[in-house]
């Protein structure tokens, strides 16, 4: 792949700052499970875990609502269009059946 290749169809940053706040819920999550099996306190746990499971929630909406992934679902049943610019495949590159080099046993 070229480096200069493009790789996402959005060049929105709106679709990116969605999907970071998403996942920094999941982090925020995260970290309150793990704070509340050290410390025990159950209050600063939920509060976390909380805050965390509100942010993956608006993360993940905001996401849908903006990268509309569904719009652009991939269908492997049908083919490609023609957008992709392969090149021809060449029969000069087809794998042909090796020579056959068996080795006889000597008869003495």
């Amino acid at each position: 792949m070229k480096v200069t290749e493009k790789i996402s169809a959005d060049s929105n940053p709106a679709v990116l700052g969605t999907a970071m706040v998403a996942g920094l819920g999941l982090v925020l999550a995260v970290l309150a499970l793990g704070f509340g099996v050290i410390q025990g306190d159950a209050g600063f746990t939920g509060l976390m875990l909380a805050a965390g499971g509100l942010l993956f929630v608006l993360g993940l909406v905001g996401w849908v609502g903006m990268a509309q992934p569904h719009k652009r679902f991939d269908d492997i049943n049908r083919p490609a269009p023609d957008d992709h610019h392969h090149d021809e495949h060449h029969e000069e590159y087809a794998i042909e059946a090796a020579a056959d080099h068996s080795v006889e046993a000597a008869h003495h």
